[in-house]
């Protein structure tokens, strides 16, 4: 397989008090592979934590401006030489994506700094469906994900999309019908957690019966809730409040209004290991479609 060329923009963690902020290009099966050669190469020069901020697929190191001037830190990483400081314990810092998109650097419609972590609530539409939409950074997504499964009164179903931009591909629909409780959700999620809430290119959704109600985490890492019972859509707002999430208005994230690509890290399953890891977890495919 042909290598890919990526450049990135990362931040990390020199020392208590201090981040830097580093270009780098990087070569790489995929992003995601590209992605972990960088911040291996990084821990090298004091990057440490990193987080990608940043991403663009180059065809070749000649559209780099000044490209004699990298630094060479592996077989596969280059960098400036140039790096950012910045206070590490800034409450201002910007906003950390989770695992599996990013933003691209192309000039977007929004300001980045917009994108922050809070939630939307929409009144009843004219289906009866009240809607829910929230923001969550990169450090917190496993946990508030599954806590807002707990937020459901059960669980009476769970459903994979696999999206057409993985290998631009179908779309296929799989769904497990044994998922009947909230801990044969959380326990999948857990264990396929770099084949799932870190995979750019698929999303997963939580069904109850009560409100006819669907939760879903989309392939823009985006928690939604969708629901008829208004009981439910108002005890999920006052959990969300409680877990210190604040409700607005302003809602930006990286689906609306930003370029931004998927990915998947470098230790995930490919697409077609990904179903054959649902067929033997007795996943059934439901459906398939050319968007």
């Amino acid at each position: 397989m042909t290598k890919e060329l990526w450049y990135f923009l990362i931040n990390g963690q020199a020392d208590e008090a201090t981040g830097l902020y580093g270009n780098f290009y990087a070569y790489g099966q995929h992003l995601g592979d590209a992605l972990k050669n960088t911040f291996d190469a990084a821990k090298l020069q004091s990057f440490n934590n990193s987080n990608l901020i940043e991403a663009s697929k180059l065809d070749n190191f000649a559209l780099i401006e000044n490209g004699e001037e990298l630094v060479q830190l592996s077989d596969t990483v280059h960098m400036r030489p140039t790096t950012h400081s910045f206070p590490f314990d800034d409450p201002d810092k910007e906003f950390y994506p989770p695992v599996g998109i990013v933003k691209a650097t192309e000039e977007d419609e929004y300001d980045y700094d917009l994108i922050a972590e809070n939630f939307v609530a929409y009144g009843q539409n004219e289906k009866g469906i009240f809607e829910l939409e929230l923001v969550v950074g990169k450090d917190r997504l496993k946990e508030i994900f599954s806590r807002t499964i707990g937020f459901l009164p059960a669980v009476d179903g769970f459903w994979i999309y696999i999206q057409p931009h993985w290998d631009d591909d179908k779309t296929e629909l799989w769904v497990a019908k044994h998922f009947i409780a909230t801990e044969h959700v959380t326990t999948f999620l857990e264990q396929q957690q770099c084949n799932t809430l870190d995979n750019g290119y698929i999303k997963v959704i939580v069904h109850s019966l009560t409100g006819e109600t669907n939760l879903t985490l989309d392939d823009h890492k985006k928690i939604q809730l969708h629901t008829k019972d208004e009981d439910l859509f108002r005890h999920f707002i006052g959990q969300l409040k409680d877990s210190g999430y604040e409700q607005t208005r302003d809602f930006y994230n990286l689906e609306d209004g930003f370029h931004h690509w998927h990915y998947r890290p470098v230790d995930s399953l490919t697409r077609p290991e990904f179903k054959t890891m649902l067929e033997k977890n007795n996943f059934e495919l439901l459906d398939t479609w050319d968007e």
